[in-house]
């Protein structure tokens, strides 16, 4: 409108900034101005101080706001759309739906800002700074993000499809719910970061720094990544939350297996199970300082018997420990064979004293099915009781040895 009244013939005024097609405004000090639903649009505020200013509903679309000051100012639901702003300053402020769409904005400042559900589509955000910002539901579709800094945000539901994160920065940022397709992350710093309930199909992980993040309910399946980039742990282990941790690591092992890494998934598997026995610990000690009786046997039960099976064949995985127990097993037995003086040798009427037939009848008792023929024989029922509990326990273990070695052989 004003455009419209300025003389072409003339020189324009010093206010009107003929170039950018809009209000001159550049290193004025707008400092906690009131312009709610003010059009300034194609205005040049170069420099421009609005710190503290009240713009609600404002139209600044197309104006030039480079190294502007808009900090701590109230802009929700402003129209940004096409700005060129690099090295703004936006900081503390609220922008909670404000559109930047196809922005430039370079280098510019968003720390502490509110921006939920603001939209950033196809805005180019690189080396921008968003330290603790509060960014819910917001989009940055198509953004470049390059080099930016997400650290400590939160990004839940946020929308990044089909943006580039390349050597972005997203430590300790909470991204529960965000939508990441297409999204290139080379070289890009989640340390910390949430996933959790996040849909991380068919990502390039390989490049990015994964320490300690957590991933309790993502959707990850096909998804490139090494265990080493975690750095031993998901991020709900390291903080205690072991429910979560087993719920992530399920994740992981899911994802892994998807992308033929067996190995890396029998660590993630058995890294799972470890945290629901920490867990079952963990509401052991609870329910015995509330003194609850039956919550103690109950998740002591699940403890010792997790425990147990790690112990005895690392929950399914490792054959050197089926071994391993066959080989106590056997000595043990041997030993109380020896001490009750039930194995008779054949024409005597006294115990042998031999540890070489102890461990011969313990170690084939263990192996076969029938009582061994090897010259001696039990006597007495608690000796033919050893045998038998024996037996048994050698059928199990040669079935569990069994199992684990075909699980091994198909990978």
């Amino acid at each position: 409108a004003l455009a419209r009244r300025i003389d072409a013939a003339l020189p324009p005024p010093a206010w009107w900034d003929a170039e950018c097609g809009g209000l001159n405004l550049a290193d004025a000090n707008l400092d906690r101005a009131r312009m709610e639903g003010a059009n300034l649009s194609h205005a040049n505020l170069r420099r421009a101080t609005l710190s503290g200013a009240v713009g609600r509903s404002a139209d600044f679309s197309y104006a030039i706001l480079e190294e502007a000051d808009l900090g701590e100012a109230d802009l929700s639901g402003t129209d940004f759309r096409g700005i060129v702003a690099g090295q703004a300053s936006f900081r503390e402020a609220m922008l909670e739906d404000a559109r930047f769409d196809d922005a430039a904005l370079r280098f510019a400042k968003f720390p502490k800002a509110l921006l939920d559900g603001a939209d950033f589509s196809g805005a180019d955000l690189w080396g921008a700074d968003f330290t603790g910002a509060d960014a819910d539901d917001t989009s940055f579709k198509r953004a470049r993000l390059d080099e930016a800094d997400l650290s400590d945000v939160n990004l839940t539901h946020a929308d990044f499809e089909g943006a580039s994160l390349t050597k972005a920065r997203l430590v300790g940022s909470r991204l529960r719910g965000a939508n990441l397709s297409n999204v290139k992350l080379d070289g890009a710093d989640l340390s910390g970061a949430d996933l959790s309930d996040t849909s991380l199909v068919r990502l390039n992980f390989v490049t990015c720094k994964l320490r300690h993040a957590r991933f309790a309910g993502a959707w990850l399946n096909g998804t490139r990544m090494r265990i080493e980039q975690l750095d031993g742990m998901v991020g709900e282990e390291a903080a205690g939350d072991y429910a979560g941790a087993q719920a992530s690591y399920l994740a992981l092992e899911q994802n892994l297996k998807s992308i033929g890494s067996h190995d890396e998934a029998s660590w993630a598997y058995k890294r799972g199970r470890r945290m629901g026995r920490l867990e079952a610990g963990q509401k052991t000690r609870a329910a015995w300082t509330a003194r609850d009786g039956r919550a103690v046997l109950r998740h002591g039960y699940r403890w010792t018997s997790d425990r147990f099976v790690e112990w005895l064949c690392d929950y399914g995985e490792s054959l050197s420990r089926i071994a391993r127990a066959f080989a106590i097993l056997i000595v043990a037995f041997a030993a109380l064979f020896g001490l009750a003086g039930g194995l008779i040798p054949d024409g005597s009427s006294e115990p042998t004293r031999n540890a070489v037939d102890w461990l011969s009848y313990s170690a084939l008792n263990m192996m076969t099915a029938n009582p061994p023929e090897i010259g001696v024989k039990p006597i007495g029922r608690f000796t033919n009781l050893l045998v038998g509990i024996e037996g048994a326990a050698g059928i199990i273990l040669m079935g569990l040895y069994g199992f684990v070695l075909g699980n091994r052989l198909r990978r």
